[in-house]
């Protein structure tokens, strides 16, 4: 079984200028992808609102206030999981061999949370109310 959810519908990441679609997590997958983000994602707002305070937002000054090697693994880690979930064959060698910008591992933070269940989905709430 390589997901349950509908291909087309699924979001986009782009890591090495290949755009990848993202199906809902499964519990092998958010038992990694949940903790890393759950770490991650506070250090990525702090730095947003550092450098914009600074005027630096969007560059590199904001990335270098929290992308230490331990926080660049855990992006990696992050997508990489993310992608078995579609991509169940991939290879964690040929990841790592893949050429892509650092800004491209930010930008799958978004869609990795939202189909982690950790952002709610436009209107989701009012669905679960019934």
């Amino acid at each position: 079984m390589k997901n349950h959810d509908n291909a087309s519908e699924n979001p986009l990441i782009v890591l090495s200028g290949r755009e990848w679609p993202i199906p809902r997590l499964a519990p092998r997958q958010n038992r990694i992808v949940v903790p890393a983000l759950l770490e991650l994602i506070p250090k990525i707002l702090r730095a947003r609102d550092e450098a914009a305070a600074a005027s630096e937002l969007g560059s590199f000054a904001q990335v270098a206030r929290y992308l230490d090697t331990a926080a660049y693994d855990q992006l990696t880690e992050l997508a990489f999981t993310a992608l078995t979930r579609g991509h169940p064959d991939l290879a964690r060698a040929e990841f790592d061999d893949m050429a892509m910008d650092t800004f491209e591992l930010i930008a799958a933070v978004r869609v990795i949370a939202l189909q982690a269940g950790l952002i709610r989905r436009a209107g989701e709430a009012d669905e679960r109310r019934g």
